[in-house]
């Protein structure tokens, strides 16, 4: 995938790949159990997908990746090259995934909270790049990357880091999305800066993230117009999207507009249990916002959850919706690519507990239903 991703005719089928730290070797986030009471480090387990590449001696056995946090060290196998093996088999054209802030800078050195020390902001010799061997291997592969840098989820923050003062913030997100661009720029194409910013405030009242900024909406040029530099900048060739949540129709598409190549679209049409399954309006707002903007559009994340079963969710209905969810983005002539939210479930766990079944694996690899289903939706409309 290349940085004319969306602006040409061929449409492109992805997955978004949430749990990044299983091939960036690092910890398990903490997982939201009750927002604002209680948070916990849950252990990780394995994660063993179904075939691999094959070799002469391991010819249709599973794939074994060892999550970070069990207790064997992590697989020899190389998970990422394992992951790119099974995607290209399933025709899968892009991934989406965090370039989260504290992969590549653990924490803000004290001489950064002070504005009249002379010291630098981190040097380039304090950030650290595991993702090398991920981007490697989904490049080697053909498959390209969306990567998502600038996300200010609690989670992804480095230690340190603080929240309440805009300017300040800005100046240190700045800093490090050019290290991190300057970095990856020969094999990412294409990045899509923060995420949600029409939705930041509902995100701070789920305690996804923390700090004032997320408040007021007069913190969304500032940021995304960092960010949008330092992409232009690092990388001029490269392709930008911002992406917003579209179910509730509360974005000024013209705005973010300006801030982007492409237009993302996240569509969570029965995130409410019990809802009918009914995914039309992917084609209906894309349609609007392209007439608004004239913009390409994707649907960066859209997804039906198996579960809780006590919802009213399970696996047929994941299958009918992402049915009707490929045929309605691929015949919509506003949508140039689709990309499924999310690839598996994972050790980590978010709130609400629908947030926790949305894979089209489970948390330890086995292949849902829906994933036959996206698999054969995407080699239908080759």
């Amino acid at each position: 995938m290349t940085s004319k991703i969306g602006l040409g005719n061929r449409f492109h089928w992805g997955l978004n790949i949430d749990d990044i730290w299983t091939y960036a070797g690092v910890a398990i986030p903490k997982s939201i159990v009750i927002p604002y009471l209680f948070s916990t480090r849950f252990r990780g387990g394995p994660f063993t997908l179904p075939r691999g590449r094959e070799g002469p001696k391991d010819k249709g056995k599973p794939q074994s990746l060892t999550a970070i946090g069990t207790r064997g060290k992590p697989d020899a196998a190389r998970p990422a090259e394992i992951l790119a093996s099974f995607l290209k088999k399933g025709g899968v054209d892009f991934v989406r995934c965090w370039f989260q802030w504290n992969f590549f800078e653990k924490s803000i050195r004290e001489a950064q909270h002070n504005p009249s020390s002379s010291a630098p902001w981190a040097s380039p010799t304090d950030f650290h790049f595991p993702l090398d061997e991920f981007v490697s291997r989904m490049t080697e592969a053909g498959i390209g990357i969306i990567g998502v840098i600038g996300s200010g989820y609690s989670r992804f923050l480095p230690i340190g880091l603080q929240t309440d003062r805009l300017d300040e913030y800005v100046s240190q997100l700045t800093d490090s999305s050019t290290e991190i661009v300057r970095h990856y720029k020969d094999k990412v194409k294409v990045w899509q800066i923060e995420n949600e910013p029409n939705w930041w405030k509902a995100h701070y009242f789920s305690h996804w993230r923390r700090g004032v900024i997320w408040l007021s909406a007069e913190s969304q040029k500032p940021i995304l117009s960092a960010l949008n530099n330092v992409v232009r900048s690092e990388c001029p060739g490269a392709t930008i999207i911002v992406n917003l949540e579209a179910d509730e129709k509360v974005a000024n598409w013209k705005l973010f507009a300006k801030y982007s190549d492409i237009l993302g679209l996240d569509f969570y049409p029965n995130y409410l249990p019990r809802t009918p399954i009914h995914p039309s309006k992917l084609g209906t707002v894309a349609l609007q916002v392209r007439k608004g903007t004239g913009l390409p559009i994707f649907v960066i994340e859209t997804g039906y959850p198996t579960g809780p079963r006590l919802f009213g969710y399970d696996e047929v209905k994941q299958c009918q919706y992402i049915r009707n969810a490929c045929e309605t983005a691929f015949t919509c002539d506003a949508i140039t690519g689709l990309g499924w939210f999310r690839f598996s479930d994972s050790y980590w766990k978010s709130f609400p507990p629908q947030e926790n079944y949305f894979g089209l694996l489970t948390k330890e690899g086995r292949p849902k239903a829906g994933w036959n289903e996206y698999v054969n939706q995407v080699r239908q409309r080759r």
